[in-house]
């Protein structure tokens, strides 16, 4: 063996640095392998030029006070801004405030409620859909004005054919008393609809290089990609991974994967088992596009929804309103597009002009910049960046977990890696969950 640890882990995203951090602390050997050059995943702040920006819109919001105490402190001398959400849905040209306001709420939800007292009425959605879900919680507007559109754009798919867990996971338990209690009150019980969040001043990758900080020297390999485990009695023995060209093998005595679960499942070479399973499991891709635009004024909101399918991309985010360490010089204003695909597929491929160019095409149709100028841009695409959790996933799901447990000293772990909807606060739970684990089977 070339290398021996205690613990492998793979990907440095948040997860899997968090875990590191945690076992490292504990006094265990710990190699973290991250095949991008960078660590932090999707929880990244890319440097470009005299820019930064964030891989989407990240916010950080705790239910857990010590957890948010010990984020704080990981993150000084960085300071943590407290900022009021704005956000908001753009549709025939207007901007319709999400989460929805009181008035928003009154003129699409009231008349569903309406039709429900008055009795039943067409037919209903599926059963365990998105649809259903938001049908049987809010009624048809509030589906229909926030969640219909937008849905088959970013997922590809209408919301009858995505599984209600995603709902369950990303809106709570939720109802349409309960929603117009927050928008009469503006307080939000729903994590997804909180009304302020806490950012790094510097932007999400903050709270990565703090962690990253935490490791020993040595422990983290970047640009290093695993290829194959040695397994022998139900247990993973060795990595092998390639690094500049290079083929090193890893000898372990744990493992915690926070990659995706089609890639993972391809390391058994001895065992078809996980790469069959992994078949149903699947995952939606995303570019990043980041322009820097000289033009009258900002967006309002932080982000800004749009479902309408003759806009090319999903969603905006203006980075000027959520640091001034984002804001530009000499009328330059930074701006992040998010445009949903499938990894491999049309636009996907699409050449960096090509995207900017139809970002260009849909700002001039909707006229809200009025007359700007692109002076900087460059895109960052990533694959297998939200676990899709279409309808009837769980039996894939559940199939592939089965195969993997076969493994008894793998851990599966974060957003990715145990292919569930998380939050920041959920996947920090989770790694540390892994990690004790882990330490438990010590």
């Amino acid at each position: 063996m070339d290398l021996d640890t205690d613990i492998v882990i793979l990907g440095a995203g948040l997860s899997g640095l968090a875990a590191a951090e945690t076992l490292s602390a504990a006094g265990e050997r710990v190699i973290l392998l991250e095949k991008e050059r960078e660590a932090g995943g999707l929880a990244r702040t890319v440097s470009y030029k005299d820019f930064k920006f964030d891989l989407g819109g990240h916010r950080l919001y705790f239910q857990d006070d010590a957890l948010a105490a010990r984020v704080e402190k990981l993150l000084k001398p960085e300071p943590l801004l407290r900022l009021k959400r704005r956000s908001s849905n753009f549709v025939n040209g207007r901007f319709l405030s999400y989460p929805p306001t009181l008035l928003n709420g009154l003129l699409y939800a009231v008349p569903a409620l309406l039709k429900r007292l008055r009795g039943p009425g067409s037919k209903p959605p599926p059963e365990g859909s998105l649809k259903g879900w938001l049908h049987d919680r809010f009624g048809s507007g509030i589906h229909d004005a926030y969640f219909k559109d937008y849905t088959l754009k970013t997922w590809g798919l209408p919301t009858e054919s995505i599984s209600s867990v995603w709902a369950e996971r990303r809106i709570g338990p939720m109802s349409l008393k309960n929603l117009f209690l927050e928008m009469l009150f503006m307080k939000s019980a729903s994590k997804e609809n909180t009304l302020d969040f806490l950012y790094p001043r510097g932007g999400i990758g903050g709270l990565c290089a703090a962690l990253q900080k935490k490791l020993p020297a040595g422990a983290l390999r970047t640009g290093a990609v695993p290829l194959e485990f040695g397994t022998d009695g139900g247990k993973i023995k060795s990595v092998l991974f390639e690094q500049d060209g290079k083929k090193r093998r890893i000898a372990c005595r744990q493992v915690i994967s926070t990659i995706p679960l089609t890639g993972l499942a391809t390391l058994f070479k001895e065992d078809p088992g996980p790469a069959a399973s992994a078949r149903g499991v699947k995952y939606r891709s995303l570019i990043v596009l980041f322009a820097s635009m000289k033009r009258k004024a900002p967006l309002r909101d932080h982000w800004v929804y749009f479902p309408e399918k003759e806009v090319f991309f999903s969603r905006a985010c203006e980075l000027s309103n959520w640091s001034a360490a984002f804001a530009g010089e000499g009328g330059a204003l930074p701006i992040t597009f998010e445009v949903f695909c499938d990894e491999g597929d049309e636009t996907w491929r699409m050449k960096d002009e090509d995207l900017l160019k139809e970002t260009e095409r849909s700002l001039r149709a909707m006229k809200i910049f009025g007359d700007f100028e692109t002076t900087e841009f460059t895109a960052v695409r990533l694959s297998h960046a939200y676990p899709l959790l279409y309808a009837g996933f769980e039996g894939p799901l559940e199939d592939l977990n089965s195969a993997l447990a076969v493994y008894r000293n793998l851990e599966l772990c974060g957003r990715t890696g145990a292919h569930s909807y998380l939050d920041m606060e959920e996947c920090l739970h989770a790694a540390a969950a892994a990690a004790a684990r882990v330490l438990a089977k010590k």
